[in-house]
């Protein structure tokens, strides 16, 4: 290895421990160690002397960087921490809107913080904020959303108290103008593409995924394709690929080129994926004007300095790792594998397609070699169709990746841009729509919610090492063969796993899903919580984890956000047999979403308006109608039963309808209830306690401001001896008959 390469690694090596392992005293604790070590082997001059001195100067030189950088850069933003500070900022970077209104990145005390807005205003770089707000550090601290705003180099989170002035510049300042410019053509897509198609080109050209559907974006990380829109190596490859397609005269073409990556990488904030991109391309376009030899792991170590340099947190980006660990598994293995796959294609007139296809396919397994491991433990899932969704789809994409780039300057001409671009979402069409086939396939992706696919994964990746140090050619189709055979068996003993009758209670925070299950009969209660489309997500791949694809039923007591928020993602993944609605008013306006994504995922609906009951597999689910229509949370209740073990959901209902309830219907005693509202001392009353005698009652909560679960309700079911169980507590709650 290089001496460049051994010095950048040991600097990354440095910098990653400085973030995720030691102190700052520690470190430079370590780094005197460091350097006493490398004085001591001066006097050697071997070749293992030199690069162990190069290692010790690297590591040394990381840490004191790692910690410079922290007093420097850092430590004067820490003095801003407090609960009602005047904070003067200066904006860099158009603001994103948010549940409550939007945030928005600016510059104070020298460094990034991003200020949470109570509205959405109208603010764009170089304005000025002043406003009161609670500030508080994320630059330390261990946490991995801490680590993931300072890898953005955002040290500060602010949440605006009272009401922001703001003064508006004049003009947009040098600095800021790449970051103006992205804005203005993400607004020139919204204009140009039709509605069905923009939010894809915005984020395949600049990496903005806001217009995106969540359904969609995760039918591209099921197939394997969610890498197209983070914006890397393949976007910045085709960007230089364009100026050396025009220009004939290769320096020129390369000097352009790398001036081209520079403003695009600006316009994109230096994000470390499209930053590794550059450094890299721009070593490999300069090192024949420079005289240089091009070597792919000191260009790559080399580029991970560079990016750590400016920001050594940068390491904890699952973005950067993601990048860097694709490129180091292309480096590895790409070409061992095309050897080894090329040389058994048939001498036949399509051997130059078949070979173009093998390399396909090898870079893609390659790629992906090294990578599955962290997305596994960051994102839960594991792509299977990937190598083939990329060999399908991933041409096709980069086509319409320079198309679209093409159509930015004709859109400027009245007509002919919005003509071509209408013609170019005809194929993003064709991209969508394959994308959600392919995300239908069973088993396209498995799921580290299973034991099973995590014990998979670790044999996987031993068999792997073992086939490395075979060195033998022919050991590969044993490889494939001895991991498809493990898949499968980790597979099937999730599926054998699964309890033949079960209940479980998601933690979705501030929010209420539960699920019973009892052989192939399977009910949701409803589906929601804190964060929405992901809770419908994370209901989806427990099913799917089980080897369920369909829902007998999927009931919502009313139609709150904490208790609905999740069933469009859970429609577009999983087939719902029925969707059972109550026939109450909705001020939200959440019942009209709903009903268009049931017509959307051709769901049939009923609405609850007399007791039915459900049954299969030794399983029913009385589901009985509103007790009252004039309040949105007096909805439906459910009353499961496995056998004599009954549970009693009633949702959001108040004590009054707990006791119009009671005298309408024969309620028997209860094993579990789970508790009204979160905990609401306005539900959960002592008749509905008395009267079914619970032994066990749950309570759905999360952190919220309405002091739930109430004292008065721990209270009450503490006098009829129940035992309790809390989602904030225990997390999801599983219970097996």
């Amino acid at each position: 290895m290089r001496k460049l390469a051994i010095f950048s690694s040991s600097f990354a090596l440095a910098a990653a421990a400085y973030v995720w392992l030691l102190s700052a005293e520690t470190a430079l604790l370590c780094a005197i160690v460091l350097i006493v070590g490398m004085l001591i082997l001066l006097p050697c001059h071997t070749d293992p002397a030199k690069r162990t001195r190069i290692a010790c100067g690297a590591l040394a030189f990381g840490l004191l960087w790692s910690y410079g950088y922290e007093m420097l850069h850092i430590a004067p933003m820490r003095k801003l921490c407090g609960e009602n500070v005047l904070l003067r900022a200066t904006v860099c970077a158009h603001p994103e809107k948010t549940k409550y209104g939007c945030r928005v990145e600016a510059e104070a005390a020298g460094g990034t913080v991003l200020i949470y807005l109570n509205e959405d205003r109208s603010v764009r770089p170089g304005d000025e904020l002043t406003l009161r707000a609670e500030v508080c550090d994320v630059s330390r601290g261990g946490e991995s959303e801490n680590l993931y705003f300072q890898s953005k180099d955002i040290s500060l989170l602010a949440f605006q108290n009272e009401e922001a002035v703001i003064r508006v510049a004049d003009g947009v300042p040098a600095k800021y103008l790449p970051t103006f410019w992205v804005q203005c053509i993400r607004e020139q897509i919204s204009k140009t593409f039709p509605e069905d198609t923009g939010g894809f080109m915005r984020a395949l050209l600049t990496g903005d995924k806001s217009g995106m559907d969540y359904q969609v974006q995760t039918q591209m990380s099921v197939t394997g394709l969610a890498h197209v829109f983070s914006v890397s190596g393949m976007h910045v490859s085709l960007l230089v690929g364009f100026f050396m397609m025009l220009i004939r005269n290769k320096h020129l073409a390369a000097t352009l080129s790398v001036v081209a990556m520079l403003i695009f990488a600006a316009m994109l904030g230096f994000s470390p994926s499209v930053t590794r991109a550059v450094i890299m391309n721009a070593i490999v376009l300069l090192a024949p004007i420079l005289q240089r030899e091009n070597d792919a792991a000191t260009t790559l170590s080399f580029a991970l300095f560079v990016i750590l340099i400016f920001n050594p947190w940068a390491i904890a980006s699952i973005s950067l790792q993601l990048s860097f660990l694709a490129m180091a598994g292309i480096f590895l293995f790409a070409r061992r594998i095309y050897v080894r796959t090329e040389k058994f294609l048939p001498e036949s007139f399509g051997k130059r397609l078949l070979s173009t296809l093998c390399l396909s396919v090898a870079t893609s397994l390659s790629a992906t070699s090294l990578t599955i491991p962290l997305m596994a433990v960051s994102f839960g899932s594991i792509s299977l169709i990937a190598p083939f969704s990329n060999l399908l789809l991933l041409n096709l994409v980069a086509v319409i990746f320079t198309a679209g780039f093409a159509i930015l300057p004709l859109s400027l001409i009245p007509g002919v841009g919005t003509v071509a671009a209408w013609l170019l979402s005809w194929p993003i069409r064709f991209v969508l729509y394959m994308i959600g086939v392919l995300a239908g396939i069973p088993f396209a992706a498995v799921y580290t919610n299973s034991d099973f696919v995590i014990a998979w994964l670790v044999i996987a990746y031993f068999m792997f090492a073992v086939f490395l140090l075979l060195r033998q050619q022919r050991r590969l189709r044993h490889l494939a063969a001895a991991v498809a055979a493990t898949l499968l068996c980790a597979v099937g003993f999730g599926f054998l796993s699964v309890p033949e009758s079960s209940f479980l209670m998601f933690d979705v925070g501030q929010g209420q899903m539960t699920l019973l299950q009892s052989g192939n009969f399977t009910v949701m209660v409803d589906c929601g919580g804190e964060n929405g489309d992901v809770d419908g997500e994370t209901a989806a791949r427990c099913l799917l984890t089980r080897g369920q694809s369909r829902l007998d039923a999927l009931i919502l007591t009313h139609y709150d956000d904490d208790h609905t928020g999740g069933v469009e993602q859970l429609l577009s993944r999983i087939n719902v047999q029925t969707l059972f609605l109550p026939d109450i008013s909705d001020d939200s306006g959440r019942r009209e979403e709903i009903l268009l994504a049931a017509e959307r995922y051709q769901t049939p609906v009923y609405f609850v308006t007399r007791d039915i009951s459900l049954e299969g597999y030794g399983a029913s689910v009385q589901i009985w109608t509103p007790m009252a229509e004039s309040s949105d949370n007096e909805g439906i209740c459910a009353l499961m039963s496995l056998g004599e073990y009954d549970i009693l959901i009633t949702g959001d209902m108040s004590k009054d309808s707990e006791y119009r309830l009671l005298e309408s219907h024969s309620i028997p005693p209860l094993e579990v209830l789970v508790a009204g509202h979160h905990g609401s001392k306005h539900s959960t009353s002592e008749i509905l306690l008395e009267r079914t005698r619970p032994a066990v009652v749950l309570i759905s909560v999360g952190e919220n401001r309405y002091g739930h679960p109430a004292a008065e309700v721990l209270s009450r079911i503490e006098q009829v001896g129940a035992a309790v169980f809390r989602t904030d507590e225990n997390g999801d709650i599983f219970i097996v008959r």
